[in-house]
């Protein structure tokens, strides 16, 4: 895998607190965000996105009840080809020492999976669907 930064998620205890100060922060139109009931996404460029989401739910997303002390903070994402990839990659993290948290899964978003590093950090591997 040739690692690509394209989303960095980090987790925050109040969204609406979060939103207001980095939309604040970032200075960025309103076509650049993008907000849903449990997330906020701004889209710093065509290839970088920054997101906010409930550090609840990245500890869910990471195979935890609940956070606790190490539980990840952050999220970094992969952003893969297509599904083939995105399971390719998963075969290396398991040569590699790491740990499948999720398997490919098909989404309305596409076809994503997470997986740990040797060290437990949580990262997410995701094919966006081509459009129609």
């Amino acid at each position: 895998m040739k690692p690509t930064i394209s989303i960095i998620t980090i987790g925050v205890d109040d969204l609406p607190r979060a939103f207001a100060f980095y939309r604040a922060l970032f200075e960025l139109g309103d076509d650049q965000i993008g907000a849903g009931d449990d997330h906020v996404a701004f889209f710093l460029d065509e290839r970088l996105s920054f997101v906010l989401f409930p550090r609840t739910q990245i500890a869910e997303t990471a195979g935890l009840e609940a956070p606790v002390a190490g539980s990840p903070g952050f999220v970094l994402s992969h952003r893969a080809a297509d599904a083939v990839e995105v399971d390719a990659i998963l075969d290396q993290v398991l040569v590699a020492g790491g740990s499948i948290i999720t398997p490919g899964t098909s989404s309305e978003w596409g076809y994503s999976a997470y997986f740990a590093d040797s060290e437990g950090n949580v990262w997410e591997l995701m094919a966006t669907p081509t459009a129609n």
